[in-house]
């Protein structure tokens, strides 16, 4: 995968270890990010819709936009920001959501919580992503209730 764009948010957040044990790296604020605020972009390679929802493609980095024929994978570390952000499994930690836009094929993350200069950034990853069965057992039935409620296929 080519370098897509890596750089337009350096002011907003940075990638350092993350907080949750055997993550890897996470998504961290660098300055206090208003509930509302845009924090960075999720960009990646453009792969055809039908080619994963058939098991042809397979990535951890997809993202499903709603009503489009592509998925963004940002499995690329250069790709985006976006692709650092990781799922806390709690309702209390989650504090950003996907955003895609109108007649384009890119999303961003925006901040649904204030969030503190440090905090690393948590985002929902949906339902499906959890139902592989490698992961499915790590979620308690009140993690899997959220997930479920607040699935964010954008």
């Amino acid at each position: 995968m080519p370098f897509i764009y890596f750089g337009e948010n350096s002011d907003i957040v940075e990638i350092k270890e993350s907080k949750i044990s055997g993550a890897g790296q996470g998504l961290f604020a660098k300055k206090k990010i208003k509930k509302g605020d845009f924090i960075c972009w999720y960009y990646g390679v453009y792969v055809d819709r039908a080619s994963v929802e058939n098991g042809y493609y397979e990535s951890d980095y997809l993202l499903t936009l709603r009503g489009q024929d592509l998925v963004i994978d940002a499995s690329d570390p250069l790709s985006c920001y976006g692709r650092y952000i990781n799922d806390s499994l709690s309702m209390k930690k989650t504090n950003s959501s996907f955003v895609s836009y109108e007649n384009t094929y890119s999303a961003g993350v925006k901040a649904i919580k204030d969030i503190k200069k440090g905090d690393e950034i948590y985002i929902s990853y949906g339902i499906e992503f959890w139902e592989e069965p490698s992961r499915k057992n790590k979620l308690s039935q009140k993690d899997r209730e959220y997930i479920e409620e607040n699935n964010d296929e954008i």
